[in-house]
């Protein structure tokens, strides 16, 4: 008989512990979103039929699940955009996300509501919201044959664009980012204050490990406007 009730109570003991562990147990949480970039140096402005950046630093804790970014007019109705991004970020505890949202040519100019957010494994959300000004601006800098190709056994990328600006060029800026990231940023005395130019850098590339990039060449004008456009290239 003391033997049972010594069974019973070291059962009673045991399911006790398990019971107090199960209530102790603390969810992780929720992802956070730091350095936020909508729209170059975060200007919040996008232009029709052009790239918006994007960009934001993740830490999630309880895994990364999915990213979603939707962007809608503030009011009425028309073009919208809406993705949701897993295959580079599930299951990471921290990721850097930077992508470039392409600008219907039917986007109408106005105020739109943009949304980033993270989910997690345990299906806790974070967002950031942000009001973006669509603009189309005849006078943007353009760019004609823009090209990107690797040379010299993969260590160098040689990028081209003719540039027009009617604003007359003050910079020009090239992003490379996937596995390996660099910025190269060129105002070159011979391209400064011209409305038409030849950009053609050859770039070096030997420390970039092989994978898939996108290529983001940027102009600046001399009345502050910025355009980017994207190429892509596998090493």
């Amino acid at each position: 008989m003391k033997n049972i009730i010594r069974i019973f109570m070291i059962t009673a003991v045991l399911a006790m512990t398990i019971t107090s562990c199960k209530k102790d147990k603390v969810e992780p949480n929720a992802p956070t979103i730091s350095n936020v970039e909508f729209g170059h140096d975060n200007n919040k402005t996008a232009y029709v039929g052009a790239d918006l950046h994007v960009e934001a630093d993740i830490s999630a804790p309880g895994k990364i699940d999915n990213i979603k970014v939707e962007l809608h007019p503030e009011s009425g109705s028309g073009w919208e955009y809406s993705e949701v991004f897993k295959t580079d970020f599930e299951g990471l505890l921290n990721a850097t996300f930077h992508k470039h949202i392409q600008i219907s040519e039917d986007a109408q100019p106005g105020e739109y509501h943009l949304h980033f957010t993270v989910t997690d494994k345990n299906g806790k959300q974070t967002s950031e919201e942000a009001h973006i000004q669509i603009i189309n601006d005849p006078s943007l800098p353009s760019v004609a044959n823009y090209s990107v190709h690797v040379e010299d056994g993969g260590n160098t990328l040689h990028v081209e664009a003719h540039i027009t600006a009617p604003n007359k060029i003050a910079e020009v800026e090239v992003e490379i980012h996937g596995p390996w990231e660099e910025e190269f940023e060129y105002d070159d005395v011979a391209m400064v204050g011209q409305t038409s130019y030849h950009f053609s850098k050859h770039i070096d590339i030997s420390n970039a490990p092989s994978g898939h990039y996108h290529v983001h060449l940027g102009i600046t004008d001399q009345d502050g406007k910025n355009i980017e456009f994207e190429e892509h290239f596998n090493k």
